[in-house]
C-alpha cells in the first residue's frame, strides 16, 4: 500500500480506491513519521485540499473520521497513541476548511450534525489533552497542542460556527492556558494566537471583546506555575499584536489592553 501511495502523490491527479482511502485512515497515527507525515497525511490533506476525493469518498472520509473518535483515542496516554489524536484533529481541521469554502467541491457537504460533532469535538479536546511533545526523536512532530489550535481555528472561522458562541472560544482558550503547567517550547503558543488573530481578521471576533477577555483574566503569580501559565498567555499575545499591527488593523484598546498585560 505504501508503494502504491507513493506513486500517487507523484501523480498530477490520481484517483484513489476505497480500499486506499481506509488504509489511509487506519493509520494516520503512524509511528513512523516518513510514512505519517509525508505519505499519509500529505495524503488526505492533499487530496481534500486539491478536491482528488469525489463528493461521496469525502462523505466516507468524514463518516469513518467521526465514528473513530481519534480525538478521544487513549486519551490518558502520552507518547504513540498521541499521534492518532494529533493527527485527527488536523484532519478535522481540513474537513472543516473545505466544507466552509465557497469555491470548494466540498461546500457544504457536511451535514448539520457531522459539523457540529467536528465544532463540539475541537472545542473540547485541547481541555484533556496531555502530550506537552513537540518533536520526537523517535516519532517526528508530534505537536498535539499545535494541531488541536488549527483545529480551533477552522471552528471559530467556519461561517457556520455560531456567532453567539465566539465567546465559548475565548473561554476554551483561557481554559487551556490555565491547566497547562509547562512553558509552550515548540510554538504551541503561536498557533493557539491564531485562534484570536485569524478570528478577528475574519470578522469573527471584534478586537473589543478580545480586550474586555483580556482584562478579566487573572493570574496570581503566586508560585513557578502560575508564572509559567503567565508566560505562555504574554507569548500569545505578542503574536496576536504581531499580526494584527501587520495587517494594520490593530485597534487602539486591544493594543492598550495587550501593552496592560504584566506582572
Amino acid at each position: 500500500m505504501e508503494k502504491i501511495l507513493k506513486e500517487k502523490l507523484a501523480q498530477d491527479m490520481p484517483i484513489y480506491q476505497q480500499e486506499e482511502i481506509l488504509w489511509m485512515l487506519d493509520h494516520i497515527g503512524h509511528p513512523n513519521y516518513k510514512i505519517r507525515d509525508d505519505l499519509i497525511f500529505v495524503s488526505l490533506a492533499r487530496a481534500i485540499q486539491e478536491e482528488l476525493f469525489t463528493k461521496d469518498q469525502f462523505d466516507f472520509v468524514v463518516v469513518e473520521a467521526l465514528k473513530r473518535q481519534g480525538l478521544l483515542y487513549k486519551k490518558e496516554e502520552v507518547g504513540q497513541a498521541t499521534l492518532i489524536r494529533s493527527f485527527t484533529a488536523l484532519l478535522f481541521a481540513n474537513l472543516l476548511n473545505a466544507d466552509a469554502k465557497k469555491n470548494s467541491l466540498y461546500f457544504k457537504r457536511l451535514s448539520s450534525q457531522q459539523r457540529m460533532a467536528l465544532f463540539e469535538q475541537g472545542m473540547s479536546y485541547l481541555l484533556y489533552e496531555n502530550d506537552r511533545t513537540g518533536y520526537s526523536e523517535e516519532y517526528g512532530w508530534v505537536h498535539a497542542f499545535a494541531h488541536g489550535a488549527d483545529l480551533l481555528v477552522e471552528i471559530i472561522c467556519h461561517p457556520d460556527f455560531p456567532i453567539t458562541r465566539v465567546n465559548e472560544v475565548l473561554q476554551v482558550l483561557e481554559k487551556i492556558f490555565k491547566r497547562v503547567d509547562w512553558r509552550f517550547i515548540s510554538d504551541e503558543d503561536w498557533r493557539l494566537a491564531r485562534v484570536i488573530y485569524q478570528a478577528v481578521l475574519n470578522e469573527r471576533l471584534s478586537q473589543t471583546r478580545v480586550a474586555v477577555w483580556l482584562t478579566s483574566l487573572s493570574f496570581p503569580l503566586e508560585n513557578s506555575i502560575d508564572f509559567i501559565q503567565f508566560s505562555n498567555v504574554r507569548s500569545c499575545l505578542l503574536e496576536i499584536y504581531l499580526q494584527l499591527n501587520k495587517e494594520k488593523v490593530l485597534a487602539d484598546e486591544l493594543r492598550e489592553a495587550i501593552h496592560l498585560f504584566s506582572y
